[in-house]
């Protein structure tokens, strides 16, 4: 027998799901957050004890070693693996945050970049100095030993934060021209430098393996605290797709 739909009593409000621009802008960026450093921390524990995250490290090392480039080979690669230096890095993300800032007539960006460099710098250099893992030039893998920072690579944590902050900066939900399209676009082309500096830093033997995706995720991590202090989202630029308002860059809430 079909009964009749249900119906508030008369006085009562039924309860609705609150539109999606109601809810807070900076909930799914936070939790990527808190997920991405979850699973740092995880991570970091198998380095400490020789898990399975390690296991290439020695065979890795021990090729790499036994095949270095030389001459021009070796000069070109030292100079890509300098896109994950600091020399580098620093000044594309303070010019970048600059232009936008000056194009929105904002500090947002700039307090953005400075809280992200900030914080790469205090979770980079106290991971560092917590693990005090040996590199694999000392021919020993050990941690906890006191004036040895390999763990985990700044290079890749750098190369991960700055070229995918810059992406976000132009075309993230909060960046110059909100886009979704070119904000993926953007991201891929970012992931270019970060890999091609993960992979030089072992082939070069300057890290172990294991540290290169952990020093990309740091970076992912760093890119999420600032993309949090850039703030809530803008109306997406004119023929941009998405509506206004959209939080084009979900793909890294981090970024």
């Amino acid at each position: 027998m079909p009964t009749a739909p249900f119906s508030p009593p008369s006085g009562v409000t039924a309860l609705a799901e609150p539109p999606a621009e109601a809810r807070p802008w900076w909930r799914p960026h936070a939790i990527a957050l808190a997920a991405m450093a979850a699973v740092l921390s995880v991570l970091t524990w198998q380095v400490i004890v020789y898990g399975p995250l390690t296991a290439l490290d020695w065979p890795v090392h021990e090729a790499a070693d036994a095949n270095q480039p030389t001459g021009w080979s070796m000069a070109l690669s030292v100079l890509v693996a300098r896109l994950g230096q600091r020399a580098v890095t620093i000044p594309l993300m303070l010019l970048a945050a600059g232009w936008c800032a000056w194009k929105l007539r904002s500090a947002r960006p700039v307090v953005a970049v400075v809280v992200s460099l900030g914080s790469l710098y205090v979770l980079g250099y106290g991971l560092k100095y917590a693990v005090g893992r040996t590199p694999p030039r000392t021919e020993m893998d050990a941690v906890f030993m006191p004036g040895f920072v390999s763990y985990p690579s700044g290079h890749a944590a750098n190369a991960a934060l700055t070229y995918a902050f810059i992406a976000v900066l132009l075309w993230g939900a909060s960046g110059w021209r909100p886009d979704r399209r070119l904000l993926r676009i953007g991201l891929a082309v970012s992931a270019v430098p970060t890999a091609a500096v993960g992979v030089l830093m072992v082939s070069l033997d300057y890290h172990w393996l294991s540290e290169i995706p952990t020093g990309w995720l740091l970076g992912y991590v760093v890119l999420g605290i600032g993309r949090l202090a850039l703030g809530p989202p803008r109306p997406a630029a004119p023929g941009g797709s998405g509506p206004p308002g959209t939080d084009g860059d979900e793909r890294a809430a981090a970024g």
